[in-house]
């Protein structure tokens, strides 16, 4: 019995050990990894829109909905002072890349209008379509 009970002890401190150095394993490659990112973040030079006003992009998704669902609506400007989206929709800032939940209740066409410091503008239009 008391053998037993010496080679269930050393099977559960092998099985410890197994599982500790597996977990140590992940976090470690997980820090590396997170390193390996920041290192190549710092290294890359901040993308140049030049100093116009652009909307990089304006998306819906899904592009149709059925009455009373939601659909996410994407955008993303550089150089904008300010944004605006027609029909209005509340939490709109210039980002490069912002989303937000509309609901339309029938076929709608939004507009993203962005105006850089300059008094330029740049405007772009997209469909969402509600279907019964």
């Amino acid at each position: 019995m008391r053998q037993a009970v010496r080679y269930m002890f050393v099977a559960m401190a092998i099985a410890l050990a197994y599982v500790a150095w597996t977990l140590w394993s992940r976090y470690d490659s997980d820090r590396e990894y997170e390193r390996a990112v920041e290192r190549k973040h710092q290294a890359a030079p901040p993308p140049d829109f030049g100093s116009e006003v652009k909307i990089l992009q304006f998306y819906a998704s899904p592009s149709v909905v059925a009455k009373g669902r939601q659909a996410i609506l994407c955008y993303g400007v550089a150089n904008a002072k300010t944004v605006r989206l027609e029909p209005a929709a509340e939490g709109i800032w210039p980002s490069l890349n912002r989303c937000l939940y509309v609901a339309p209740q029938r076929d709608t066409r939004y507009t993203l209008s962005a105006e850089g410091a300059d008094g330029k503008r740049a405007t772009e239009s997209l469909e969402i379509q509600v279907r019964r």
